[in-house]
């Protein structure tokens, strides 16, 4: 894994030296660049594959110059089908596999690869620069537009790096965070500053800028036929492929295990091919547990004596919340989602004892496994639309906030029972805001999903937006940003794109039966697990937020809400928020992740804006 950054037009070697150096952190191994009078390459390696000077960036070859960072896990095969057209290799690196790969097929090679991935590659006799990102969005890429050119980067304060690009607020971004608990693409929170999506490419030429897809996951797949036995089969032996496949490195490899399926599986499966081929080595897997709930250190502990893994379980507490400035740092952007605390420590721990870890993310999207996905499906329209005035409703516990919420589900359809799960309604937004930023706003962010869900049809329709949404905007950004502030690289086998395409034509009663989804994942990991491993059951690296800022955390979060700097900024009432702390402590309200998304932005002022 590794940084890139560069720009076409205005720069000089300077500029190209702190873009660099900026991106330090995510290949601390070594950087390098290139430039010409008009463009500029920059690349800090983590060093994975051919640990040589061979494997070095940015590489060049007849006029074609490479900054790449990921992993491609077929590259063997394709260095074998480059060798036979002609092609001469100086290494092993998979970077000058894209690169002959390139000079060979053009930018078609990008449908030819298989991992993770983002690039830029600059064409002199064409003077282009293409961009690039992997299908699903693991690897990140951001890009900005000047009158004389180009600048990129694998991360937004390369950008800001280059003195042509200013940092401004995108101030209804804002409000989209708070409605989707991320900032959707293509925008970001920074004006100016865009997220190149998934599985699309950009190409660059005399100032123009043209952006395409190269790759989706079709409504149209046919069903796949065939007994449930060998299906299930046959993703057994997938799932191995892609394991085994991402175990590729002349480094050592280790894995995050939290003790849910998922993680369990790959854990599972990565220990039997190590065990064939490294028997000298044990798989090393590394979790999390939070004080005061968030624990599952002992279903890790069970999973890791099961497939005789070296296991590695930490424990946190509150401080950890001391760092949110750091976490921020490295996100960039504003990101609800509590589990960047979890993420980043449980990298840390692993990356003192290896440089690759294999990641469990990646299970649910295909398989319907999330809550709010198994609710969209499985509880029916008794009542016709009940109009539901305020967002109290919501948050209210007891058995009168479970009959409010029942009732929304009956009287609604299955897409507004998923949006209601995924994001924060506009009552609950616009009660907080203040009146001048409340009348600036002209868009509803919540209609991205509901759009999202209209453009597929069937109840796969939620698979498709969470890969589309909710994988590559909360899960494989934090992911990325937490892991790689450690130098660490990720690698997440059940995103492997052949695996998926081949996942989301199973029929639907095979992803998701008896009101459960992973089905057929759970039959399949049967053969690998303990069966109490398979119990439905809350699973992941979590933290207690809610009761956290029922204790000591509440204190600093009302310090943060009366302070002058979080009224000056003109986004909230700072009235409103306390009330909602007040309600959140009284134990009638569990309004804890909200707060939550209230602290991260204030934070995120603080850091970037301030």
């Amino acid at each position: 894994m590794c940084g890139l950054a560069g720009y076409t037009g205005q720069g000089h070697a300077a500029v190209l030296e702190q873009m660099a150096k900026v991106l330090q952190h995510r290949g601390p191994d070594a950087h390098g660049t290139w430039l010409n009078e008009h463009t500029g390459l920059a690349h800090a390696r983590l060093s994975i594959q051919d640990l040589s000077e061979a494997g070095a960036q940015p590489m060049s070859a007849q006029g074609i110059h490479l900054a790449f960072n990921g992993e491609i896990y077929n590259a063997p095969a394709l260095r074998e089908q480059l060798i036979n057209a002609g092609h001469t290799f100086r290494g092993h690196s998979d970077t000058e596999v894209i690169l002959q790969g390139y000079l060979q097929w053009g930018k078609a090679v990008l449908t030819r690869l298989s991992g993770m991935f983002a690039m830029a590659l600059w064409n002199e006799s064409q003077q282009s620069m293409l961009l690039a990102r992997d299908r699903v969005g693991i690897k990140p890429l951001f890009y900005a537009q000047h009158e004389q050119g180009l600048v990129f980067g694998s991360e937004i304060k390369a950008i800001f790096a280059h003195t042509t690009i200013k940092k401004e607020l995108n101030a209804p971004m804002i409000d989209a965070y708070l409605a989707l608990g991320y900032v959707p693409r293509p925008q970001t929170i920074f004006t100016g500053v865009c997220v190149l999506p998934p599985a699309h490419m950009l190409l660059w030429q005399a100032g123009e800028v043209h952006i395409e897809p190269y790759w989706q996951l079709s409504d149209d797949t046919q069903v796949l036929q065939g007994d449930e036995s060998d299906l299930t089969d046959e993703l057994d032996q997938r799932l191995n492929d892609a394991v085994a496949s991402h175990l590729l490195a002349d480094v050592d490899i280790g894995a995050f295990l939290s003790g849910g399926v998922d993680s369990s599986l790959v854990c599972a499966i990565a220990a039997k091919h190590m065990g064939i081929h490294k028997k000298d080595k044990a798989l090393q897997t590394f979790t999390i547990g939070f004080e005061g709930g968030g624990d599952e250190r002992g279903w890790a502990k069970q999973v890791a004596e099961h497939i005789g893994s070296e296991h590695h379980a930490h424990i946190a507490g509150l401080d950890l919340v001391e760092k949110l400035p750091l976490f921020l740092q490295h996100l960039e952007q504003p990101l609800f989602d509590n589990s960047i605390l979890p993420t980043y420590l449980v990298s840390q721990v692993a990356s003192e004892k290896v440089k690759v870890v294999l990641a469990g993310d990646g299970g649910d999207e295909p398989f319907l496994g999330y809550d709010w996905t198994r609710r969209a499906l499985t509880l029916p329209r008794l009542l016709p639309n009940i109009p539901y005035a305020g967002w109290q409703w919501a948050y209210q516990t007891g058995k009168m906030g479970l009959l409010k919420r029942g009732l929304f589900d009956i009287s609604h359809g299955a897409n507004e029972r998923y949006v209601r799960r995924m994001t924060t309604s506009q009552n609950f937004r616009h009660d907080l805001y203040a009146d001048d930023y409340r009348a600036s706003l002209t868009n509803e962010p919540i209609d991205i999903l509901r759009d999202a869900l209209m453009e597929h049809e069937g109840d796969t329709r939620f698979s498709h937006v969470d890969l589309d949404w909710y994988l590559p905007e909360d899960v494989l950004f934090k992911v990325d940003r937490m892991s790689m502030a450690h130098g660490l690289e990720v690698r997440v086998p059940l995103l492997d794109h052949t695996l998926l395409e081949w996942e989301m034509s199973l029929p639907l009663g095979l992803r998701f039966k008896d009101g459960r989804g992973k089905y057929l994942l759970r039959k399949v990991a049967a053969r690998y697990l303990p069966s109490n491993i398979l119990k439905p059951r809350k699973q992941g690296f979590t933290i207690p937020i809610g009761e956290w800022l029922r204790g000591d955390l509440g204190g600093w979060a009302e310090s943060l809400f009366v302070s002058d700097r979080f009224a000056g900024r003109g986004v909230f009432k700072p009235e409103k928020a306390l009330e909602l702390l007040r309600l959140h402590q009284s134990g009638n309200y569990e309004l804890g992740h909200r707060l939550w998304s209230l602290i991260v932005l204030e934070m995120w002022f603080r850091e970037w804006m301030d």
